[in-house]
């Protein structure tokens, strides 16, 4: 059985390997503006205010750019390649620290594989996007997942260093700062503070003081969440999250040149009116963690059914919250569907037949608002203009919220 076992294993990684070699021949994406855009740092070019190919901006941080600069002295297809092999070490972690918090010992062989099947069939088109189009939520989850573990296990430096790390490329992770904070974890969140201060100061080194302080200036100017462009954020076709989804519903007409003609929306307000209900919603969403953290302050992680619950709530909130997110964002909601599909395997001879096929349904509705354009990709201009994968991303709270941990207490 471990001989068959290690087959299927080496199976798997070479038609991995196999699939980012094809992708990797085709280089295009996002990396492209990445590597260019290192490129440009280095002849002393400002990477936030000049735009690439078609007018889209390089919105990461320089530190970023800046360890981009060996990819840029590779062929195009072999710096893709490596990029999305690394994107492959990442997509393995974050599964093997997935499965950390479980007790997968008790799964029958049966069982085990439905759980692993379920889980990436369930988060695979955004698995697909990140690796089609070359891009950073693998690496972000990554690091979040990662950091913590370390941070778990009494290593608060560098589990800070790898959050802060995040944090410094594209913000995402910072809502794990006041999440240390809340889980008396004092040491990890200075840690975390301090290296991300050490990160944005880091590239001085390299490209001096003052145009390193001017290109931190700009790209503040580029991502500030208060510019209306991130209240009203319609730019692009695939954008999803609150910033989209409640201006395309309480406005009639929004500057999006991609909508169809018909109708999604149910009032007409004013973007003032918009920018009001779309941060009221972030801090109703924001303040509910405390349904899943509880509502005493800086007590420690308790156990890790437990644990992963409430960090999949607050991982979840990532793309919903944060303005500009692109669907392959929605990468971050795979912690709260594993975390749901463990429970409906474990609990499924506790609950009650109704209670059990309520979840299992909202779950399948969910699965259909993240995959319809993998499987019926046709109809993918109706998907985008009514942004069905922020529908799906906000039904899995409810459901969190049903399938408590403490009902896998007594695993």
């Amino acid at each position: 059985m471990e001989v068959f076992k290690t087959y299927k294993t080496y199976i798997l990684l070479l038609i991995a390997l196999v699939y980012i070699c094809i992708e990797a021949s085709q280089v295009g994406g996002d990396f492209v503006i990445f590597l260019t855009a290192s490129q440009d740092l280095y002849e002393g070019v400002n990477i936030y205010t000049k735009t690439y190919f078609d007018g889209y901006h390089y919105l990461y941080s320089v530190l970023f750019a800046l360890l981009l600069k060996p990819f840029t002295l590779l062929p195009p297809s072999l710096s893709l390649f490596i990029w999305l092999g690394l994107n492959l070490f990442f997509l393995y972690r974050i599964w093997k620290i997935i499965c950390t918090y479980f007790n997968l010992s008790a799964f029958s062989e049966q069982q085990h594989f439905l759980f692993v099947f379920l889980s990436f069939v369930f988060a695979g088109r955004f698995i697909r996007d990140n690796f089609h189009l070359a891009q950073m939520t693998t690496l972000m989850l990554y690091l979040s997942l990662e950091g913590l573990q370390f941070i778990q296990h009494n290593k608060p430096k560098p589990g800070a260093a790898l959050i802060a790390l995040g944090i410094n490329i594209k913000l995402l992770p910072l809502v794990l700062l006041p999440y240390l904070i809340w889980r008396k974890q004092f040491k990890a969140a200075v840690y975390t503070f301090a290296f991300f201060c050490f990160f944005l100061a880091l590239p001085a080194v390299f490209i001096g003081k003052q145009q390193n302080k001017q290109l931190l200036g700009d790209w503040w100017q580029s991502i500030n969440p208060t510019q209306q462009q991130h209240v009203i954020d319609v730019d692009e076709r695939s954008f999803h999250g609150l910033s989209t989804l409640l201006p395309t519903l309480l406005m009639e007409s929004v500057p999006d040149i991609h909508a169809l003609t018909l109708k999604r929306n149910v009032a007409d307000v004013s973007v003032e009116t918009v920018n009001v209900v779309l941060n009221s919603v972030r801090l109703i969403l924001i303040v509910f963690a405390l349904y899943f953290l509880g509502h005493r302050p800086f007590q420690e992680f308790e156990n890790k059914e437990k644990v992963f619950w409430e960090l999949s709530y607050i991982l979840l909130l990532i793309p919903l919250i944060f303005p500009h997110q692109q669907y392959y964002a929605f990468l971050f909601t795979m912690p709260a569907s594993t975390y749901l599909l463990y429970y409906l395997i474990t609990q499924k001879n506790s609950l009650s037949k109704n209670r059990f096929k309520l979840i299992s349904a909202i779950l399948v509705f969910v699965y259909l608002c993240f995959n319809l354009n993998l499987i019926l990709g046709e109809f993918k201009a109706y998907y985008e203009h009514y942004k069905i994968i922020t529908y799906g991303a906000l039904l899995l709270i409810p459901l969190l919220a049903m399938c408590r941990s403490i009902d896998l207490r007594h695993e």
